[in-house]
Order: structure tokens, then C-alpha cells, then sequence
């Protein structure tokens, strides 16, 4: 069993509450025994540094914590989300680039 709507709504508010996160690629919530569980993949911009994923991430999901307080987990997946209706997305957009 998923959460109700206006959790989903509360979730989505509170994890794009941020400059750096643009778009909730894809959600997940699960209602279990000891509180929701909520699992996301969100759009970062492709050039901020570890450091900064790690801190956006970290207040994401303090932020979602404080605006769901049935919330017992929260697992978030940085991504960046590609237009799939785009003719042909670029090849930077798409593929990591070697650091060597």
C-alpha cells in the first residue's frame, strides 16, 4: 500500500525545494509496518561535485522528514533527467566522460 495523494504532494514539495533539484524523475512511496518509505531519483545539474550532490541529498531528505513526519526512510538517487521526447539528446547529456 502507497501513500495517500497529499503525502505524495508533501514529498514532491519538499524535495524540490531546492535551486539544485529540478525535476522528481520518479517516486516511490511504500507504507510499511514502522512508517512510509520513500524512494526517489531526482534531477541534479550534471556539473555539481560529489560534495555538493552529498549536501543537496542530505537536505532533501530533511526536508521531506520534517514535511512528512510518517516518513521512517528516505533513499534518494541523484540522476539527470533526458528529454525523451527530444530528437536526439547529446552524447554529454547521456554518457559520463572518462576522468583519465
Amino acid at each position: 500500500m502507497g501513500a495517500d495523494t497529499e503525502q505524495a504532494e508533501q514529498v514532491t514539495g519538499a524535495l524540490l525545494d531546492s535551486a539544485n533539484i529540478t525535476k522528481v524523475i520518479e517516486l516511490e512511496i511504500v507504507d510499511r509496518a514502522g512508517g512510509l518509505l520513500v524512494c526517489a531519483r531526482l534531477d541534479l545539474p550534471p556539473e555539481v561535485t560529489m560534495r555538493e550532490v552529498s549536501a543537496i541529498l542530505f537536505q532533501a531528505r530533511r526536508r521531506v522528514e520534517t514535511a512528512v513526519p510518517e516518513v521512517a526512510a528516505v533513499y534518494l538517487e541523484p540522476d539527470v533527467w533526458v528529454d525523451p521526447t527530444a530528437a536526439a539528446p547529446t552524447t554529454s547529456s547521456v554518457v559520463m566522460l572518462g576522468l583519465d
